[in-house]
């Protein structure tokens, strides 16, 4: 009796360890949460301090998340956007300096190489395990580019998000 109460909970163990944690087949992308970028820019624009800026970006890019974030002693406006490639990229604005941007998330960006693009100069800063993070500074706040995409994802909202006006704060 001992033996075949032994031998079904294992048969059980196997049936609930296969059934609980294999999945056949590659998983299904699902469609992209839509997020209205322009009600919280503007939003944005009016609660925080510092200019806040609405990237005008091609149709195909999908706003998917925005939050507010903490860095340091000054809060920030995160939007990010799920470009064509199926990619991520997030603009960050505040009025943090350039360093604690650097130092934003787990790992740390010891290096960092100028990127002339679109007649401005920016800062990449860059690390073995953190993804790197793009920053103008244009004085009153600083604008950045993060994300999983590629180079030339990170352009397209580098140069729209500096060549666009600041929102109306009133």
């Amino acid at each position: 009796m001992f033996w075949s109460i032994m031998v079904l909970m294992l048969v059980c163990l196997v049936f609930a360890a296969i059934g609980g944690y294999v999945t056949f087949g590659q998983p299904k992308p699902g469609p992209v949460p839509e997020f209205d970028s322009h009600h919280a820019l503007s939003q944005d624009a009016q609660t925080l301090g510092f200019p806040v800026r609405e990237p005008e970006l091609p149709d195909d890019w999908q706003s998917n998340s925005g939050r507010l974030e903490r860095l340091g002693d000054h809060d920030a406006s995160v939007v990010g956007w799920v470009t064509p490639s199926n990619t991520y990229v997030e603009l960050i604005q505040t009025s943090a300096d350039a360093q604690t941007l650097r130092q934003r998330g787990e790992h740390p960006r010891p290096d960092q190489r100028p990127m002339p693009l679109g007649g401005e100069e920016w800062t990449v800063y860059s690390g073995d395990d953190a993804r790197d993070i793009w920053v103008l500074d244009e004085g009153d706040v600083r604008i950045a580019v993060s994300g999983q995409a590629g180079q030339s994802d990170f352009e397209t909202m580098a140069e729209a998000a500096a060549n666009v006006k600041p929102l109306p704060a009133n």
